[in-house]
C-alpha cells in the first residue's frame, strides 16, 4: 500500500471519529472515548511525520501565498492549506481541552486528593476556582469544536466546488473510467 492510500485511510478515520465525537457531545463516556480515539489518531499521525516521509510532513499545512493573484484566488493551493491549518489548529485545541477536562479519568489516570479539616476553608475557595477553570475549559472546548465544524464546512464546500476530483478521490469514490472497467 502506498503513502497516498495511507493518507486517505488516515483522513477517513480522523474525519469519522471527529464527526462522531462532535455528534456525541451529550453522550458522556462515549464522547470522551471518541475524543481519546481522535487523540490517538493525531499521535499516530505525528509519529508518521517523524518517520521523515516528505509526503506526510507538517509543511503540507503551511500556506504559501507565493503566486497568489486575483485570477487564481479560488484555485491556488494556499486556499486549501488555510482551511487545513484551521482544521488542524481547531482539532488540536478541541482535543487538548477535552483531555484537560477529563484529566485522564476515562483512561484510568486518576488523581487521589486528601484534604484535612484545617484546609477546609481553603478547599472551598479552591473548589470555586476549579469550577471556574472547568467552565472556561468547557467553553473553550465547545468554541474550538464549533470552529472545527466551520473550517471543515469551508474545506468540504471548497473541494466540492473547485476540486471535485480530489474530493471524490479522498472519500474513495471511483473515477468514471474505473466504473466502466
Amino acid at each position: 500500500m502506498n503513502t497516498i492510500q495511507f493518507v486517505r485511510i488516515y483522513h477517513a478515520a480522523l474525519a469519522v471519529l471527529a464527526i462522531l465525537a462532535y455528534l456525541s457531545a451529550e453522550l458522556g463516556i462515549v464522547h470522551v472515548w471518541l475524543g481519546y480515539s481522535v487523540a490517538l489518531v493525531i499521535i499516530l499521525r505525528l509519529m508518521w511525520v517523524l518517520s521523515g516521509n516528505p509526503n506526510v510532513g507538517l509543511m503540507r499545512f503551511y500556506p504559501s501565498f507565493e503566486g497568489l493573484k486575483l485570477a487564481n484566488a479560488f484555485t491556488h493551493p494556499a486556499v486549501t492549506k488555510v482551511f487545513m491549518l484551521g482544521i488542524a489548529v481547531s482539532l488540536l485545541a478541541t482535543t487538548a481541552t477535552g483531555i484537560a477536562m477529563d484529566k485522564g479519568k476515562a483512561i484510568g489516570l486518576t488523581q487521589v486528593s486528601v484534604v484535612s479539616v484545617a484546609y477546609a476553608d481553603d478547599s472551598q475557595k479552591a473548589n470555586k476556582h476549579q469550577q471556574k477553570n472547568e467552565e472556561g475549559l468547557k467553553d473553550s472546548h465547545e468554541f474550538f469544536a464549533n470552529l472545527l465544524v466551520f473550517f471543515v464546512g469551508l474545506h468540504v464546500c471548497y473541494l466540492l466546488v473547485f476540486k471535485r476530483p480530489l474530493a471524490k478521490f479522498m472519500v474513495f469514490m471511483p473515477k468514471k473510467s474505473d466504473k466502466n472497467a
